[in-house]
């Protein structure tokens, strides 16, 4: 994640005079986004226009940490987050005797936690990092349809039906790739990444309906009901993810990129409208050696 696998190329290190030197220092890496995604459109599928509107404008964060065990090869452990935008709709109309009620809404959220070894490569002036190591992704995705009634003649009576949807992943597997710097000067510079994962999880899917209504007319007045059923299936979930960025580095100890990030999911996210969901937007940056 970090695309959810964070790419956090170096400054200082194509700054090292003696590369026999292990830096002991561990690097910690901040990075943040505000994405656009296709995992929800604002059109319908008649062409007219989808009254909860699209999924953009959800969160990404992610936190990551590597440190240096010999003078090229370094290990690093990282976790990200997506938050979804939470979609919802309401509809209501009423009259002197009655009044209805629907209502809508989904949201979705899923995280990464990455863990990898890396091996410096020195082309001419830049550092490449290829990489290789293990992702964990969980995802959970929530939809609500209800609906409610309530009348007044000739007597008092009112219902609701709710039905609740969510969808919860759990996979592993191997996830590669390569990043890289290459200064333009003592303070300036390039970063780029790219990097795949397949992980192979479970997925579980629950149906629940709650059903409420009260009538002066029935025996008992109140009732209830509740149904709730789950499904279980093996899934394979693969990612893909690209960032290229410019950092700038003020002080030897920290470094701060600003640059373009896409990320692609294949079959994460079920009540996605499409099997494959992107993610894309500039983000920020800030590492720092301690």
């Amino acid at each position: 994640m970090t695309s959810v696998g964070v790419a956090t190329a170096h400054a200082t290190e194509a700054q090292v005079t003696d590369p026999s030197v292990i830096d002991s220092r561990i690097k910690i890496a901040f990075e943040g986004a505000v994405f656009q995604n296709n995992v929800h459109s604002d059109k319908t599928g008649l062409g007219g226009s989808d009254k909860l509107g699209n999924a953009n404008g959800d969160l990404y964060g992610s936190i990551a940490l590597t440190k240096q065990i010999s003078p090229d090869v370094d290990w690093r452990l990282a976790g990200a987050f997506h938050t979804g935008k939470d979609r919802s709709w309401d509809f209501n109309a009423s009259s002197p005797t009655e009044a209805f009620d629907f209502n809508y809404g989904d949201d979705f959220n899923f995280q990464t936690l990455d863990f990898d070894l890396g091996k410096h490569v020195k082309m001419q002036a830049a550092d490449i990092r290829f990489f290789g190591g293990l992702r964990l992704v969980h995802s959970k995705e929530h939809i609500g349809v209800g609906e409610s009634f309530s009348e007044t003649s000739p007597v008092d009576k009112s219902g609701s039906a709710d039905k609740l949807g969510k969808a919860e992943y759990w996979g592993i597997g191997p996830h590669v790739g390569v990043e890289g710097y290459y200064p333009l000067g003592e303070k300036w510079g390039l970063t780029g990444s790219a990097s795949g994962a397949v992980m192979w999880g479970r997925r579980t899917e629950t149906v629940s309906f709650d059903v409420v209504s009260d009538n002066p007319n029935n025996n008992p007045t109140h009732q209830e009901g509740h149904f709730s059923e789950s499904q279980h299936s093996n899934e394979t979930v693969t990612s893909f993810d690209a960032s290229a960025g410019i950092s700038w580095t003020p002080f030897t100890n920290t470094t701060f990129t600003a640059g373009y990030k896409v990320e692609q999911w294949h079959n994460l996210l079920v009540t996605a409208d499409k099997k494959t969901s992107t993610f894309n937007g500039p983000f920020l940056r800030l590492e720092v050696k301690m």
